[in-house]
């Protein structure tokens, strides 16, 4: 009879699962192989789960196995965590995987996935340490989603104790690995850490490369970036279109225009110009070093533009002051057929605001409701912004009101709003309600109402109304600042 042969051994071992409280006498497999007939891996339920592509469909298989007597089987029971996990029910990929006694490693790398990829980083973490006191080895895949989650929380000890279990498990000389032990230190913005892994490396691919240098540039080290490719080029590699692309956005954060043209010239050379990626990295570069015209040029020349490209541009365009240009970019790309994001509501409101563009700005906050933003707390920070800028506090405290979640911008934008406008009593008032909320304030905070109550006198006004609640507003702010 044919068969299938799973990698497999039992070891019996006490262990107290980091995630569940209870303790439990542990078999898993380690040496052992074990054969699966063929009548279980042919079977129909099993067809159907190699066809199932949904979380509702998985619950409609589920009493077919059971009826015919297959849920014990291992193939079954890895088969069914992994597609819980697929599909995001990590409660019931773990109520599989509980009760099973005799776990295999396949059960517990599977299960570990789906931590890493459904759940928060330190269940991914606290999973992989019971992994370990089971006696179960990770293999690379586990570390690799790890070292991934760790970088991205910026998890910076349970990274390190990762890479701890790299080195404790061979993989040093594993490139893949490693670079992704280089990405982790990076994202967690210890980029001294991530060179050290970096030099320590037998061999160095373009991954690795573009790994260390994109860590230098993001962290804001633009010149450190552009010293590795230059280190990258005397090793006899050539920077290929990845390294551009995380180059660019650092010499144009520094406005190194000297540098962006030599960069621009080795690109034209190497025929990257055609790669979208590398056009719109481009055109990034110029916009942020004042070079509009330049930026133009190479947009308009692309053959196929993307959201993130006339994001770029509109974004571009109103950071150099040219708001009527941004709007009008804004526009094209509506005619275009391109969906707006987040990013290129805000830009467009940026341009409306600070223009003036009453209308407009109307016409955008409509598009929000239509393109489901309205939940977005940094694009309604932008509206607030907008209407107080345009002078119709009224709408933006509106918005302020009505939004469900506030953050320490809303609060500000919201302040300095009322402080530009002058209404400094309701500038005063937001401010204690911010006390009383037990949101602390910032500099930027301070600074709007210090400029509020230069700006204005509040003596004054308190004098003209005959109010003592106003006389009493500015005692509290004098004695609060």
């Amino acid at each position: 009879m044919t068969s299938l042969i799973l990698p497999t051994a039992s070891l019996s071992t006490t262990s107290q699962s980091p995630i569940s409280s209870s303790s439990s006498r542990i078999q898993h497999t380690l040496t052992q192989r074990i054969h699966i007939p063929a009548h279980i891996y042919k079977h129909p339920a099993a067809i159907l789960l190699e066809l199932c592509t949904s979380l509702q469909e998985l619950h409609q298989i589920i009493p077919l196995i059971i009826k015919n007597g297959l849920y014990q089987e291992h193939l079954f029971q890895t088969k069914l965590v992994s597609l819980f996990c697929k599909y995001n029910s990590l409660t019931e990929a773990t109520r599989v995987f509980e009760p099973i006694e005799d776990k295999n490693d396949a059960l517990y790398h599977t299960m570990l996935k789906g931590y890493a990829q459904n759940s928060s980083i330190s269940d991914g973490f606290s999973f992989f340490c019971r992994m370990l006191e089971d006696g179960v080895q990770p293999v690379v895949y586990n570390i690799t989603y790890l070292l991934k989650g760790c970088g991205e929380n910026n998890y910076v000890r349970e990274g390190k104790e990762v890479h701890a279990q790299v080195i404790l498990n061979g993989h040093e000389g594993d490139v893949y690995v490693m670079t992704c032990v280089v990405n982790m230190y990076a994202k967690c913005r210890l980029v001294g850490d991530a060179y050290k892994v970096f030099v320590r490396l037998p061999e160095r691919d373009f991954v690795c490369w573009n790994t260390i240098i994109a860590g230098y540039a993001q962290n804001g080290f633009a010149g450190r970036a552009i010293e590795l490719v230059a280190q990258m080029l005397s090793e006899g590699l050539r920077p290929d279109p990845v390294t551009v692309i995380s180059i660019l956005p650092a010499v144009g954060n520094v406005g190194d225009l000297r540098v962006g043209k030599a960069i621009h010239g080795y690109v034209f050379k190497s025929g990257y110009e055609r790669h979208g990626n590398v056009a719109t990295a481009l055109v990034d570069m110029y916009l942020k070093c004042g070079c509009l015209s330049t930026g133009r040029v190479i947009f308009d020349k692309m053959s196929s533009k993307n959201v993130v490209s006339w994001n770029i541009m509109i974004d571009g365009y109103a950071q150099n002051g040219d708001y009527a240009e941004a709007l009008s970019l804004f526009e094209k790309m509506l005619d275009n057929g391109f969906k707006p994001t987040g990013v290129t509501v805000m830009a467009a409101l940026h341009a409306c605001a600070d223009s003036g563009e009453l209308t407009r700005g109307q016409f955008v906050h409509s598009l929000v409701n239509e393109l489901g933003l309205k939940h977005d707390v940094s694009v309604m920070n932008s509206l607030i912004s907008m209407y107080c800028k345009c002078k119709r506090v009224d709408l933006a405290a509106e918005i302020f009101k009505n939004m469900k979640e506030k953050t320490l911008v809303s609060w500000n934008a919201m302040i300095l709003g009322y402080a530009q406008n002058g209404q400094i009593i309701n500038a005063l008032n937001h401010f204690r309600l911010m006390k009383v909320k037990n949101i602390d304030p910032d500099s930027f905070t301070m600074v709007s109402i210090i400029a509020a109550v230069t700006e204005f006198s509040v003596l004054r006004q308190a004098k003209q109304s005959g109010s003592t609640g106003s006389s009493q507003e500015l005692v509290w702010i004098q004695t609060s600042l």
